[in-house]
């Protein structure tokens, strides 16, 4: 039974780690200067919900309402580099939350409650590189190659009062993906353009891959974003979870120095 409650709890602290992040995207979208090096940054909110499927079967759906309300700290950004056909980016999120839960099992029949509460360290990223390989008079494609990180931290106390029962446990874990895919861009009238980004790959975890399109407003020195974003996971041997899904709106802001 401990089991049982220990994998619900990593659960609610896998969710609640997930709720914000930043896009991998280019902030970069006008050429700079023959072999000038020129940079970006993004800041974006991703009101992501989180969806998947235990190993024992249950479904695991937290919305972004709940997520938001256990974060106790967080620092998301996006840097990216591009000189003539080649772009670096690294997107990095970090998150420290809390929360707590209340699930029931059976005992001989009977239904018990259980208090579950989470302390969760979270760390996302996603590094690589892109090249552009299509350029017309309105879009930009680039083929991209990198590496996704996912670490998890957690510090879990489950108490049954109506048994006596209280224990706590300390559990970690990291997964490393290579990934290929593809972004682009797509001028509309104006300053109006499409921004799209996908890519999958696979490593620690069975297979992961993420998909995301957005709608931008170019100014002089920022764009406005809005758009969105799924990013999932698959696993083959994890004792938790067989599959994991963020998914959500995002907007936000592309700087240019």
């Amino acid at each position: 039974m401990m089991k049982e409650f220990q994998r619900k709890a990593l659960g609610i602290a896998l969710a609640v780690s997930c709720g914000l992040a930043v896009t991998s995207a280019v902030a970069a979208e006008q050429d700079p200067s023959p072999g000038q090096w020129e940079w970006g940054a993004q800041i974006y909110l991703w009101g992501a919900g989180i969806g998947g499927t235990t190993v024992d079967g249950d479904d695991l759906d937290i919305s972004f309402n709940d997520l938001i309300s256990n974060l106790d700290f967080a620092f998301m950004g996006t840097l990216a580099a591009r000189r003539d056909k080649l772009t670096l980016f690294a997107d990095l999120m970090y998150l420290d939350v809390t929360g707590s839960d209340s699930t029931t099992a059976n005992l001989i029949g009977f239904p018990v409650k259980a208090e579950i509460d989470v302390g969760m360290k979270g760390f996302i990223s996603t590094l690589g590189g892109a090249y552009r390989v299509l350029e017309t008079d309105n879009t930009d494609l680039h083929a991209l190659a990198g590496a996704r990180y996912l670490k998890l931290d957690a510090d879990l106390d489950i108490e049954i009062a109506a048994i006596g029962v209280k224990e706590s446990y300390s559990d970690s874990g990291s997964v490393w993906d290579g990934v290929v895919g593809l972004k682009g861009n797509t001028d509309l009238a104006g300053n109006w353009y499409l921004s799209y980004y996908a890519d999958v790959g696979t490593g620690n975890s069975k297979i992961t891959w993420q998909v995301l399109g957005a709608v931008n407003y170019r100014f002089s020195k920022l764009d406005a974003v809005l758009g969105y974003r799924y990013l999932a996971w698959e696993f083959d041997d994890d004792d938790t979870f067989d599959d994991v899904n963020i998914s959500g709106p995002y907007a936000g802001i592309k700087f240019r120095f």
